[in-house]
C-alpha cells in the first residue's frame, strides 16, 4: 500500500467519524431539501449508481419530481449531478429512519453504502465498481 493510499484511507475514516459525530446537524441541513417522504426516498436512492429515471421508479414519483429534487440538492451543495451520469450525495449520510421508508422493496436498497447512524455497512464501491 502506498503512502497516498494509506492517507486516503485515513481521510475516509476521519470523514466518517466527523459525519457521524455531526449527524444531527447534517440531518437538519439535508431536511432543508427533503421535507416530504417522497423527497427522503429520493435522497436515499441518490447513491451514485441509479440514474434519475430509476430513482423516480423506485421512489414511485415522476421524473420531473426527481429533476426538481436534484436541482434543489445541487443548489444547496448537497448533490453532485451532471447530465448523463448518476447523481450522488456529496454528504453520504442517510438517517436510518429514512431507509425504513423504502423497506419492502429489497431490490431498491441493494448496494446502499451510505453511512447511517449506528450503521455497520461497508464502504461504498469505488469509482467504476458497482454491486450488482
Amino acid at each position: 500500500m502506498s503512502d497516498s493510499d494509506a492517507t486516503l484511507r485515513e481521510l475516509k475514516v476521519i470523514s466518517k467519524i466527523l459525519l457521524l459525530s455531526n449527524s444531527q446537524a447534517v440531518k437538519k441541513e439535508i431536511e432543508k431539501i427533503c421535507g416530504s417522504d417522497a423527497r427522503k426516498k429520493m435522497w436515499v436512492l441518490t447513491d451514485g449508481v441509479r440514474m434519475p429515471a430509476a430513482i423516480a421508479t423506485d421512489a414511485k414519483v415522476t421524473t420531473m419530481a426527481v429533476s426538481t429534487f436534484l436541482n434543489a440538492g445541487e443548489a444547496a451543495g448537497l448533490i453532485k449531478y451532471k447530465r448523463g451520469e448518476p447523481p450522488r450525495r456529496i454528504l453520504d449520510y442517510v438517517p436510518p429512519e429514512w431507509i425504513e421508508l423504502l423497506q419492502g422493496s429489497e431490490s431498491t436498497l441493494e448496494g446502499q453504502g451510505a453511512i447511517g447512524l449506528g450503521s455497520s455497512q461497508g464502504e461504498k464501491p469505488s469509482e467504476g465498481e458497482h454491486n450488482a
